[in-house]
């Protein structure tokens, strides 16, 4: 502040430095070389003056807000401030805001979010829809806003993807159950058409039917992602008349709520039932028994988002769209 009342502007620390406008724009952003004596007399010019660069105005000239929009379906459960935190770390290195926004898993949350932050003109969003298509996203966001969508790749040459290699991880979890003398396979997933429920369930019926193990209606289940979701669904299957040995879920909450089906009704695990969940989220670890899992690396998901969608900034629109697929593994534990 250089007086009472106005507010320091670049060319206030300029002349409180004896230096050029251009040069002290070159020594706050780092695009252009500035010995270090000059440097310091701006950086302590800057201090006095309590200056802060208007970055509405450097927007303006960049056609950048540096801001990025992620956009999950559930922030309570622990797989997407993992992601978060991925993404947080690459955009931040890079000099991007990233903003997250939860929509519950919503079509018309995922619609309004997506339609503000275009109007607030982030440089980019990255989201794992729920109820929403690819080209819906597209035709809401507009052709040159860069979208990074966290899922299954469904043929669009529109957008990014980027997900982790459910396949390969539900088969290592059908064959460890096959391996451990189980015949009978249950599955719980998510409501129809609604996140990646349906692509594992796709997923796990093939990897029974490459075992050659046949596969019971009763034993198949759909519930909301949810601990509580997984409770329900998981007394259904094991209330079926012939229950299955196993059960493998589309997500850790619901195989966290179906070991709690198990123990209301009365069964051991992992003796009389077996339980696998799908992302490692942290309390997998910690609940009892520690639960077996699927690790698809949510992290590393946030990671690659993030990544991808700098490449997307950086390249335009025109150029050829990103999939990318990261590997999962299996992590043995106690319930299973």
């Amino acid at each position: 502040m250089i007086d009472g009342h106005s507010i320091a502007g670049i060319i206030d620390v300029a002349a409180d430095a004896g230096v050029s406008p251009t040069t002290v724009s070159h020594a706050l952003s780092g695009k252009r070389a500035v010995s270090a004596k000059t440097r310091l007399k701006i950086q302590e010019s800057v201090a006095r003056l309590n200056y802060q660069p208007n970055l509405v105005a450097r927007g303006l000239r960049s056609q950048r807000t540096h801001t990025i929009a992620l956009l999950v379906a559930d922030i309570s459960n622990p797989y997407y401030p993992e992601v978060a935190s991925g993404v947080h770390d690459v955009l931040t290195r890079d000099g991007y805001l990233p903003f997250v926004c939860n929509t519950n898993g919503v079509a018309e949350a995922e619609r309004t979010f997506l339609a503000e932050f275009v109007a607030r003109s982030v440089d980019g969003i990255i989201m794992h829809p729920m109820a929403l298509a690819p080209a819906e996203i597209r035709f809401i966001v507009g052709r040159r806003v860069p979208v990074v969508i966290i899922g299954e790749d469904d043929g669009s040459h529109s957008v990014d993807f980027v997900r982790s290699d459910d396949r390969t991880g539900i088969s290592a979890g059908v064959s460890y159950l096959h391996d451990q003398g189980h015949r009978s396979i249950g599955f719980i997933s998510g409501p129809v058409g609604i996140g990646p429920g349906d692509a594992r369930l796709i997923s796990f019926r093939l990897a029974v039917a490459a075992l050659g193990l046949r596969t019971d209606d009763e034993w198949i289940a759909r519930g909301p992602y949810t601990r509580d979701g997984g409770l329900d669904a998981g007394a259904r299957i094991l209330a079926s008349s012939t229950p299955p040995t196993a059960i493998m879920c589309a997500n850790d909450l619901i195989a966290i709520g179906a070991m709690d089906a198990a123990r209301a009704a009365g069964l051991a695990i992992p003796s009389d039932i077996a339980i696998i969940g799908c992302d490692n989220i942290g309390i997998a670890d910690l609940v009892s028994p520690r639960l077996t899992t699927i690790d698809n690396n949510a992290r590393g998901v946030g990671i690659a988002c993030a990544e991808t969608l700098l490449l997307r900034i950086a390249d335009g629109p025109d150029a050829v769209a990103r999939h990318t697929a990261l590997p999962t593994r299996l992590v043995i534990r106690q319930s299973a």
